[in-house]
């Protein structure tokens, strides 16, 4: 194959933007095939027809804002799904944007917040950010929350705690009779923050959702997203449910509107039952074979209740990545203080194929 000069140089510019992006978008610029990206979690078989066709219908509504109306009917629909009043519903741009506005909340004042680790940083970062002190509580030998060490952490200044379950990149989940006990323990000051973008991946004995506890006396917060189990990571659509006079709180400190596509594609993709559901079966199938294909090579992983699996390569992460990006496969980033563990995206089954060779060749090298 032939490169010209341009082709050369727009790769070379690509490459010095990451090494994830630029790998797949630098080879395709230069005429090569795309590298097999398993490193951002993300739901490889898509959104739901019923998505799809509500967002080729609603294009020609790109020009236009969601009316209040529509936000409206996509708020109500939730609140079915959930068993709630709509007044207990907030949507976001994503759960992303709702996370960073509970960082703004909990934070204000001279707040702390507490939180695992490693777990999903889009909260601890931006609260860090904003200069609001953040304590982390490593994570226990099974690498799952540590929740009496997290517990011990709560201080005078705890405004809230983060939990992520099932847990990112570990995948580990707890009980929600543990999460109960654990909420119920904390002041009634401190908000519970519950992060289940993956709980619909979970099969473990006892995990499911935290969305009851909304009905106690503390402030829990549990977070939703159509990323991953709906497959539209790219549309940005997330919501949380809580208590209403939270969630009215919540609504002032979120920073922008969904967009008129994620709108509809999420009104439209929550009655698409079948796709989902046969969505989690492939997923749930393709991740034990995953996890078999390590304890084949003896090599441990976390239990994994979402998405992803988190396995220890036995050698430093950044030599396993470059094997694996020798072999055309892209793996997730490092999560110290893990630094020989990888965290490894399902993709469809012709995928995981892929990864399984490129897998035993990487750890045979």
């Amino acid at each position: 194959m032939t490169v010209n000069r341009r082709q050369l140089l727009g790769s070379a510019a690509l490459l010095l933007a990451g090494p994830a992006f630029t790998l797949r978008t630098a080879r395709a610029a230069a005429g090569g095939g795309a590298p097999l990206v398993l490193c951002w979690n993300e739901n490889p078989y898509g959104p739901s027809p019923a998505a799809r066709a509500a967002v080729a219908r609603a294009i020609s509504e790109g020009c236009r804002y969601p009316s209040d109306a529509e936000l409206d009917d996509l708020v109500a629909a939730l609140a079915r799904h959930e068993g709630r009043d709509p007044a207990h519903i907030v949507t976001g741009t994503g759960s992303g944007e709702l996370l960073c506005a509970l960082a703004q909340i909990c934070g204000r004042d001279g707040g702390e917040l507490i939180a695992a680790e490693p777990t999903y940083l889009e909260l601890t970062d931006y609260a860090q950010g904003l200069g609001v002190a953040v304590r982390f509580v490593p994570v226990d030998a099974q690498l799952t929350h540590d929740l009496p060490a997290m517990r011990a952490a709560v201080g005078p200044r705890t405004r809230a705690v983060y939990l992520c379950n099932p847990n990112n990149p570990t995948g580990t989940a707890l009980p929600a009779e543990a999460i109960s006990a654990f909420v119920a323990s904390l002041p009634e000051e401190v908000v519970a923050i519950v992060d289940e973008a993956y709980m619909d991946f979970a099969t473990a004995p006892g995990v499911r959702s935290a969305a009851p506890l909304i009905d106690g006396t503390h402030t829990v917060v549990v977070l939703r997203t159509f990323s991953k189990i709906h497959g539209m990571a790219g549309l940005r659509m997330g919501y949380a449910v809580t208590r209403p006079q939270f969630a009215a709180k919540l609504r002032q400190a979120r920073m922008t509107s969904p967009n008129v596509l994620s709108v509809h594609a999420a009104r439209a993709s929550l009655e698409d039952r079948e796709f989902l559901s046969s969505t989690r079966r492939k997923i749930l199938a393709s991740r034990t074979r995953i996890t078999s294909a390590l304890a084949q090579r003896e090599r441990r992983y976390a239990t994994p209740q979402g998405n992803f699996v988190f396995f220890d390569t036995g050698m430093p992460l950044a030599q396993f990545a470059r094997r694996m990006q020798e072999r055309d496969v892209l793996v997730g980033r490092l999560f110290p203080p893990y630094d020989s563990w990888c965290r490894i995206t399902i993709g469809t089954e012709p995928e995981v194929e892929t990864f399984l060779r490129a897998l035993e060749a990487s750890l045979d090298a």
